[in-house]
């Protein structure tokens, strides 16, 4: 009986409340990392553009944490 599975119902209400108990830093990470993979994958941006803003957006995922700390003072 042990290895029965459990149905588990989970409305958008519940996710957007767990969504909203994290840490700003972990969901902007998140959302940064989501963009750097859209970037590659974007199939309309020749290879030369998607290297440029693959950049940039890579320097806006690294650079999280400094913001967060110096907007904390």
């Amino acid at each position: 009986m042990q290895s029965a599975k459990k149905l588990v119902l989970v409305d958008e209400f519940d996710r957007e409340y767990k969504r909203q108990q994290r840490p700003v830093n972990a969901v902007a990470k998140t959302d940064h990392s989501l963009r750097l993979s859209d970037t590659l994958r974007d199939g309309s941006l020749s290879d030369d553009r998607k290297v440029r803003e693959y950049v940039v957006e890579l320097h806006r995922y690294l650079n999280i944490d400094k913001k967060a700390q110096t907007t904390k003072w």
